[in-house]
């Protein structure tokens, strides 16, 4: 293959594992990701199709290479061999390489059909060195980045290498390390399980016919199509790129990954490089749904608007690229610095330089993202970029305090205008560092000072052109009957109790989202239904208070249900030896010897006015004020 058009045609497995065929996996691919499903999907249909008509082919997709000339192990020019970089289809053409080596490795009582079929299946995976043919020893499939080589050789490459079932078990089983390993050692063992029981159904006389005749139509019968361009690296990520607009799934970041890395030509360097990415991907998770996502927000930090320029990642960095940062090497370290941000703000443990406020930064980080997902971060990533540390921790409160009342009054809709707003202000005060004008110290007072970051600051923007009333947000909380927990009531009624136990708590206190992963739940202390229960309290009084925040506590769901109509007396001691971590519960039943309206009422006081002073102080100073005081 010379020339530059684009190569199609149809390839049967046998030709695929030729002798002439190399494959490599090249530095923008993920790692191995099928599951037993996926696995026990593509057996079932080849055995299927056998089973059926042996002499009806079957089709297994398409695939796509880029054909390359590469230096063998001795690096000379006359070592240089053809090799298929895979574009798209590494996860079937791994697995087909998985199922071969596995049936190679099934021992049955006809020893010579047994050896034979060793043998043919060997020269498929690997080729023999012959040095009177100058023929050097090469597996079929190459990693460019990964550090799969090693596993490949001792448990594919080398005869007998998927019966270490203990060790496979054990690499599978492994909660750490390379996750391409841990699925193709999972991979195997689904195969050789596959097998297991498959032949279990045959006599023993007739097994290696069974064994002999899938792999006899597997080689001849089973087909794909193939795509490949020709020893030409642009092409070969246009194409990507292109089979990604035609609906192939892959991920915008892939593309963006492959875009970017293409405009590395130092081959070393290009892999440094993917290797950072593939790192990026392991250390980016929630409250991010996928990597995709993460890149996303990076559109919003620069361009600070939404709009048709930037509706998808692809377009947004398509403007990023043409206006500020170029593809390659910049726009990969502008990446790396905010997945940075982002472990550095989401792992309070390695936040050193804060550590007497460490527990109060996880904390907010807790609830915010589980409650607004990744749209706090936008804001406190590029703060970071551009202050650091300082006064981070006034930051973080003001942008809680201020996204959590405009969501809680219903103005959500106004949030990300709101944060593009901040985004600005932040750049904007930045500039004045940069001219020499004013401190690092002085440009975070003057940002946490800004009207930007005001309750009722006047978005010209804004279609309504109405600030937010504080006054309004506090009316809510009084009034509002928050234990009426449907839909976005139940999470905005959670967000408020966990505020709670964060200022009932200790400085040093960890917030409990919810036992083993589980959000925690919103439990009535006078019970919603009271004619089921021993509650002697006016029905009025039981109308207007059941559903007022100062009725309502947090406790781990399985602590739920059992007494949720019980006296409250009862409910102290179920509840007294599993309520630590909830110091807003915590602290009504140690206060409370018996609950009635006039005890509902005083709590509901204390609740609303102890929010109604941390958010009115809006400062880490306010935090403190109220620590002394609870």
């Amino acid at each position: 293959m010379t020339d530059n058009t684009l190569q199609t045609g149809k390839i049967y497995i046998k030709d695929i594992f030729g002798p002439s065929q190399f494959y490599n996996i090249p530095e923008y691919q993920r790692p191995y990701s099928w599951e037993e499903k996926d696995i026990r999907a593509l057996l079932e249909d080849i055995s299927g199709a056998m089973e059926e008509n042996k002499e009806k082919e079957y089709f297994l997709g398409c695939m796509i290479w880029n054909a390359c000339q590469v230096k063998g192990s001795s690096g000379s020019n006359i070592d240089k061999y053809l090799c298929y970089d895979i574009l798209d289809g590494q996860q079937r053409f791994i697995t087909l390489f998985l199922l071969q080596a596995v049936i190679r490795d099934i021992p049955t009582s006809a020893q010579e059909k047994f050896k034979e079929r060793k043998s043919f299946i060997q020269e498929r995976l690997h080729q023999e060195e012959n040095e009177y043919n100058n023929i050097p020893e090469r597996n079929r499939i190459e990693f460019q980045i990964r550090n799969d080589q090693d596993f490949f050789h001792k448990y594919l490459i080398e005869d007998g290498g998927t019966l270490l079932e203990k060790e496979l078990k054990a690499i599978s089983g492994s909660a750490k390390g390379n996750i391409s390993l841990r699925n193709m050692a999972s991979g195997i063992l689904v195969i050789k399980n596959w097998w297991k029981n498959k032949l279990s159904e045959i006599e023993d006389e007739k097994k290696e016919k069974y064994i002999s005749g899938f792999l006899k139509y597997l080689s001849n019968k089973v087909l794909v199509l193939y795509l490949s361009t020709s020893n030409n690296l642009d092409d070969a990520y246009n194409l990507f790129t292109v089979i990604n607009n035609r609906g192939v799934q892959l991920q915008p970041s892939d593309v963006i990954k492959a875009q970017n890395l293409r405009e590395i030509k130092d081959d070393e360097l290009r892999k440094r490089y993917a290797k950072k990415w593939d790192d990026f991907e392991n250390i980016v998770s929630a409250p991010y749904n996928s990597f995709s996502s993460f890149l996303m927000d990076l559109v919003y930090i620069k361009m600070k608007y939404q709009s048709r320029e930037n509706k998808t990642i692809l377009k947004g960095f398509e403007v990023i690229n043409r206006k500020e940062i170029p593809k390659g090497q910049p726009m990969l370290d502008f990446i790396e610095k905010y997945v940075d941000h982002y472990s550095k703000i989401t792992d309070f443990n390695k936040y050193t330089s804060i550590e007497e406020t460490s527990a109060l930064f996880y904390n907010l980080n807790l609830i915010l993202s589980n409650t607004f997902g990744s749209q706090y971060l936008i804001p406190l990533m590029h703060y970071r970029e551009r202050f650091g540390e300082i006064h981070i921790m006034d930051f973080i409160i003001k942008i809680d305090n201020l996204i959590s009342v405009m969501w809680l009054l219903g103005r959500q809709a106004e949030i990300k205008t709101r944060i593009f707003i901040i985004l600005r202000r932040i750049d904007n005060i930045f500039e004045s560092i940069q001219k020499g004008e004013i401190s690092a110290g002085e440009a975070t007072e003057e940002l946490l000072n800004n009207s930007c970051l005001r309750y009722d600051f006047m978005d010209e923007t804004s279609s309504t052109k109405k600030p937010i009333i504080f006054s309004d947000f506090i009316l809510q909380l009084e009034k509002e009957n928050w234990g009426f927990c449907i839909g976005t009531q139940m999470y905005k009624t959670r967000y408020l109790l966990l505020k709670m136990d964060i200022l009932m708590g200790g400085t040093n206190t960890i917030l409990q989202y919810g036992n083993k992963g589980k959000s925690p739940s919103i439990e009535h202390l006078m019970p919603q239904r009271i004619e089921a229960a021993k509650w002697n309290i006016d029905s009025e009084d039981h109308k207007e208070w059941v559903h007022k925040l100062g009725n309502l506590i947090l406790i781990d769901r399985n602590l739920n249900s059992s007494l949720s109509n019980s006296s409250f007396n009862e409910k102290r001691k179920r509840y007294q030896s599993s309520i630590e971590s909830r110091a807003n519960t915590n602290y009504i039943f140690i206060t409370h010897n018996e609950w009635n309206i006039d005890a509902i009422k005083t709590n509901h006081k204390r609740t609303v006015n102890l929010l109604k002073q941390y958010y009115e102080g809006n400062s880490l100073e306010t935090f403190y004020q109220i620590k002394k005081t609870t």
